[in-house]
């Protein structure tokens, strides 16, 4: 829904702008369609997030560390939103600029960790009524919904004259509006027919239902959790660094292909050594004011 809202709020705003820009350029000076550089330009942004999660993530919630953390994972995001740039100097021949935005971004990730050596039940094969404990190798998994409204701001440079090729620099200010995990506790391989023996004492039955654990798919996955990141952190700063390049369109609109990198300067946790980061692929359009 808010994705929708967004796409549509975006599509208004550029037949909007669209139409400011066509009627500015007639009350300039109707006699002589001569465009004037305008120092203000406006415009929708999109692009592709390949997020990076450099994690010390306890998987099963063991003090005792004998399960093996999570220590890195990522996905494929996206960003949208809208831009604007303010340009400095003489505008006509101006080098540099501010440019800010807002933006819907996406920075999921999937983690996996293997484990090996845990006590499950296999069927007898000559009395299938009885279940006979044995090691079989398992492997963590998460699934982490990472969701962010962004405001950013950057300082832009083209340092060689008359060449649209810029580089820029500044912080981004991104609240988080999900934070979400979904993660497992999996036999894999063989014997097929193996279950988890789950808890036993009263003890453990209390444990597991205090922690939420479930089993789950048959007895072969154990649910670790499906919910919000516990003592996830409201707010998230980064510094991105980028190159552009500006391709003029002829009129008082350009396109702007860009890649950047968007290093998490903050942890996602108060508890969690875990920071994220991007590598960011996207286009700017922009019109004049």
């Amino acid at each position: 829904m808010k994705v929708r809202l967004l796409t549509g709020t975006i599509i208004v705003f550029l037949i909007l702008l669209s139409i400011k820009s066509f009627s500015q350029g007639d009350l300039d000076n109707p006699l002589l369609p001569v465009e004037k550089a305008k120092p203000i330009y406006v415009g929708p942004v999109v692009g592709y997030n390949k997020t990076i999660h450099n994690v010390d993530l306890l998987t099963f919630d063991d003090p005792t560390k004998l399960c093996q953390p999570f220590e890195k994972g990522g996905s494929n995001g996206f960003y949208a939103g809208i831009s604007f740039e303010y340009l400095l100097g003489d505008v006509k021949a101006s080098q540099s600029s501010i440019i800010g935005r807002v933006l819907f971004n996406s920075m999921p990730a999937f983690m996996e960790r293997g484990q090996d050596d845990y006590y499950t039940l296999v069927q007898n094969p000559q009395d299938p009524t009885k279940w006979d404990p044995m090691k079989t190798s398992t492997k963590h998994e998460g699934e982490v919904s990472y969701n962010l409204l962004t405001a950013e701001i950057c300082y832009k440079l083209n340092p060689i004259p008359k060449v649209p090729l810029g580089f820029t620099v500044g912080p981004t200010f991104d609240f988080v509006i999900t934070k979400k995990m979904y993660q497992t506790y999996k036999l894999i391989g063989d014997p097929l027919n193996a279950k988890f023996i789950g808890p036993i004492t009263q003890a453990e039955r209390d444990l597991w239902n205090l922690k939420g654990w479930k089993i789950i798919d048959d007895g072969r996955t154990i649910l670790i959790k499906d919910g919000p990141i516990d003592k996830a952190n409201p707010f998230r700063l980064g510094l991105k660094v980028g190159v552009q390049y500006e391709i003029i369109t002829g009129t008082q609109m350009y396109i702007v292909p860009a890649i950047y990198y968007n290093y998490g300067i903050t942890k996602v946790t108060s508890k969690d050594n875990w920071r994220v980061s991007a590598i960011q692929i996207g286009v700017d359009v922009r019109w004049a004011l």
